[in-house]
């Protein structure tokens, strides 16, 4: 009986055929995709954490406002723990998705090239119209503060939504 050709892919010399080779490689480039979605996810916690720490501190300088002394190093105080706080929260949403893929700048910006300008002028808007209503400076920078924390918050829950599908896809 003469000996049968193997009709299956080419075996190498460690006994793995191209074919495995070829799924090996499909599945790594398919873990670095969901590795890069997963790190564009935002926690839950991100968008109201950041409104908050938007509003507190202009909260506190308008509080502070006609009191002088230690109620002006308060303001001050809080002010500086918001932009610590930003920071902060910046970096644990980064570590929260568990993979750490830094984008650069220019990726970054170009992703939020319409959100970030459609956040800032909703808040530019909504500050107009209390300077025009005649709202005292306090209340309209907690306003602005206000629509740039919702407003980031709703990019966030947006672009969260997009990369779920994207990563229900990709499975």
């Amino acid at each position: 009986m003469p000996p049968q050709e193997s009709k299956s892919a080419p075996v190498g010399r460690d006994g793995r055929s191209a074919v495995d080779a070829e799924d090996a490689l499909k599945g790594v480039e398919a873990a670095r995709e969901r590795a890069r979605l997963q790190a564009g996810l935002t926690p839950k916690w991100y968008g109201p954490a950041v409104a908050v720490v938007l509003v507190l501190p202009s909260a506190v300088q308008a509080w502070s406002q006609g009191r002088g002394g230690q109620a002006v190093l308060v303001a001050l105080l809080v002010s500086l723990l918001g932009l610590a706080a930003v920071c902060a929260l910046v970096r644990a949403a980064r570590r929260g998705t568990g993979v750490l893929v830094t984008q650069p700048l220019s990726a970054r910006l170009r992703r939020s090239r319409i959100a970030l300008p459609a956040v800032l002028a909703a808040g530019l808007v909504v500050g107009g119209c209390c300077w025009w209503a005649g709202a005292g400076e306090a209340v309209t920078r907690i306003a602005v503060f206000a629509v740039w924390g919702l407003g980031v918050w709703g990019v966030s829950v947006a672009r969260n939504a997009a990369t779920e599908r994207a990563l229900r896809e990709l499975a």
